[in-house]
């Protein structure tokens, strides 16, 4: 039973699986989280700490215990509500080309805060930046930061890079739609369990690549009334399919 003066979360940290813990249930957190919430955000025993595993369970506990070095913390949370969160609907997919530099990171910190499911970094005849330099430690840092802050349940998946021809592939079951200022009608709510979203790069389509969508009977949508960079279409792309999403209710301040 939830309390009926429940105590304010201070502070939310990651754990790596929440799924088999019924609480109450005492977790020991180590490592980079630990260093963050002992030094950076200075946490105190009792104070109550909201934990995600980014696949789905959610928990809240208090602070039981900070143990360990100043350089190597270990702080034990007792556990007392765990659950699973269901997945935002619809499921949302970026389909795009990675933007160069910090914008990707930017881009990958804003899908996952509005609650896109994944993105494929796209290969297409005018990509700027090689898929194979994305550094994936790096965006699962990001991603997670994101998943606290927003207080999101489910990681952003990143998926292995895709040509456009293995993106389109008339075996999968998933609705797509490619975003392009010729479309006829602007993009809007996403009504379809799942659907991926073709953001093009900053170069355009290639008359090859425009082919192949006709060719595919892929609708196109509009997204804006202006030219956008690839990372900002992609997050203007995500918000307007997800902006009648059916939200689960994750645990709150």
């Amino acid at each position: 039973m939830t309390s009926p003066n429940p105590q304010p979360i201070h502070h939310r940290v990651m754990f790596s699986d929440l799924a088999g813990c019924i609480a109450p249930h005492l977790i020991t957190i180590q490592g980079s989280e630990a260093q963050h919430l002992a030094k950076v955000k200075r946490a105190r025993i009792g104070e109550m700490v909201g934990v995600l595993d980014g696949r789905g369970a959610m928990g809240i506990g208090e602070i039981a215990e900070i143990t360990g070095s100043k350089q190597r913390p270990m702080i034990a949370i007792m556990l007392d509500r765990v659950e699973m969160i269901d997945p935002v609907w619809p499921r949302i997919q970026i389909c795009c080309p990675a933007p160069k530099g910090d914008r990707l990171e930017r881009m990958i910190d804003q899908l996952t805060q509005i609650g896109v499911e994944s993105w494929v970094p796209l290969i297409t005849d005018r990509s700027e930046r090689d898929p194979k330099a994305i550094r994936q430690d790096r965006l699962e840092r990001i991603i997670n930061e994101a998943l606290k802050q927003c207080i999101r349940a489910r990681a952003l998946v990143v998926h292995e890079p895709m040509t456009l021809t293995q993106a389109i592939s008339p075996s999968d079951s998933i609705q797509t739609i490619v975003c392009d200022g010729s479309g006829e009608s602007s993009l809007g709510p996403i009504e379809i369990d799942s659907t991926r979203i073709f953001i093009g790069p900053e170069g355009g389509w290639s008359g090859d690549e425009r082919a192949r969508f006709i060719e595919s009977n892929i609708p196109t949508r509009r997204i804006g009334i202006h030219v956008l960079r690839v990372e900002t279409a992609a997050v203007v792309a995500g918000s307007l399919a997800l902006s009648n999403a059916i939200t689960p209710t994750p645990f709150g301040d």
